[in-house]
């Protein structure tokens, strides 16, 4: 029951990563559409557009967002392991197995939780951008905490995959 409960959550967490990334890749396109808009406006017909520029960081923010999650679920997030390659091999397995992941967890959570609170806030306040469009922020806003959920999840299931390859593998030494 537990596992069957834990497998129909990684597969769906799993799921939703790859939806995440298609939704980044597209934005990444609207990204590049609205950037070369911008350049064409102002260089060839005179014409500068503010609204491309402030549209590109939106969509560089959201998809970089909506991407993050399935970095970490296929671990292949930067690593930069100056001092941790002189450590023992266990050493090495139970930090990236365990703690490299709790602390991941503890990151995420408080990010989430405190990017509702600022969400929230902009949404009630009716917070625009001081730019010309003067765009609403709390729709841009929301969609930290969102994003930041899912990594949370992911996290906390490498931390899973990750205490359960790593115990396993003392007990298969015991034996």
């Amino acid at each position: 029951m537990v596992r069957r409960t834990i497998h129909v959550l990684d597969s769906s967490i799993q799921k939703l990563s790859r939806i995440f990334v298609v939704i980044a890749g597209t934005l990444t396109l609207l990204m590049i559409f609205t950037t070369v808009y911008g350049v064409v406006a102002r260089y060839f017909f005179r014409r500068p557009e503010p609204v491309s520029y402030e549209l590109s960081t939106i969509f560089l923010l959201w998809g970089f967002l909506f991407a993050i999650s399935a970095v970490e679920r296929h671990n292949e997030h930067i690593r930069a392991e100056i001092f941790i390659q002189y450590a023992p091999r266990k050493v090495r397995d139970f930090l990236h197995s365990v703690i490299s992941p709790f602390l991941a967890l503890f990151y995420c959570t408080v990010l989430t939780w405190k990017g509702w609170e600022a969400a929230i806030y902009s949404l009630s306040i009716g917070e625009k951008s001081m730019s010309v469009w003067a765009e609403p922020i709390g729709p841009i806003k929301i969609m930290v905490p969102i994003c930041y959920g899912l990594l949370t999840f992911v996290v906390f299931s490498n931390l899973c995959r990750g205490l359960s390859s790593y115990l396993s593998r003392g007990e298969a030494k015991e034996a």
